[in-house]
């Protein structure tokens, strides 16, 4: 039994061995012709990058050595410059017959100063002729007995005609205007401001008008 199994075996391999095979794939890969997809490196172009020298690098600047010497500064003496009080008409002041007086200003005072008299500025007769319309600001510097200490200018508004409302802010304004309006307004009279209960110095600004 065992002998016919060997046997058996032996037949199919034989017939596994000897039997005739088809071509495989690979020994067909490579009988085909494939003249048509060669590269022709014959014909290629070789190129060649080009590339620029590097920049030069750019130049440091010197570095300063310290030095012992000594700058000395030139010193300009101000003692003989002169300078003026009124350097332009807004800055026009006028100091009443009292003079100063000491002490703070209160900035901000709890009561602020109280017109008690108004004296009007006279329109100067050249003024009139010219028809001026002008209205003129005026800061006071209120004392602490209400009298007015300075007053200066502090904005002119001239106007284009009698009935126009539109205005100019000049510096100067001419026919003695200025000086009337100063003159007027030291003679005004406060009630001076309070803070804290007592009476302190204190500005205050009020408008006057010519023309209208």
């Amino acid at each position: 039994m065992l002998t016919a199994v060997i046997a058996a075996q032996l037949i199919a391999l034989a017939f596994i061995k000897f039997w005739p095979a088809k071509d495989t794939p690979d020994k067909m890969f490579q009988e085909g012709d494939f003249s048509e997809s060669v590269i022709r490196f014959e014909e290629a172009i070789i190129t060649r990058q080009t590339s620029s020298p590097p920049p030069p690098p750019k130049p440091t600047a010197p570095i300063p050595e310290p030095t012992d010497e000594i700058i000395e500064e030139e010193i300009t003496d101000l003692d003989d410059i002169q300078f003026s009080e009124n350097p332009d008409s807004l800055s026009t002041a006028a100091i009443g017959e009292q003079g100063e007086e000491e002490g703070p200003i209160a900035g901000s005072p709890a009561q602020p100063p109280r017109v008690i008299r108004i004296v009007e500025p006279s329109t100067p007769d050249a003024a009139q002729q010219a028809n001026i319309k002008a209205e003129i600001t005026v800061n006071f510097l209120i004392g602490t007995d209400g009298s007015v200490e300075e007053a200066a200018i502090e904005e002119i508004r001239l106007y284009e005609g009698p009935e126009s409302g539109d205005y100019e802010i000049v510096k100067t304004i001419n026919y003695g205007i200025t000086e009337a309006t100063l003159n007027a307004a030291l003679q005004w009279k406060f009630q001076p401001a309070r803070d804290e209960g007592q009476p302190v110095r204190a500005y205050s600004t009020q408008i006057f008008t010519f023309g209208f």
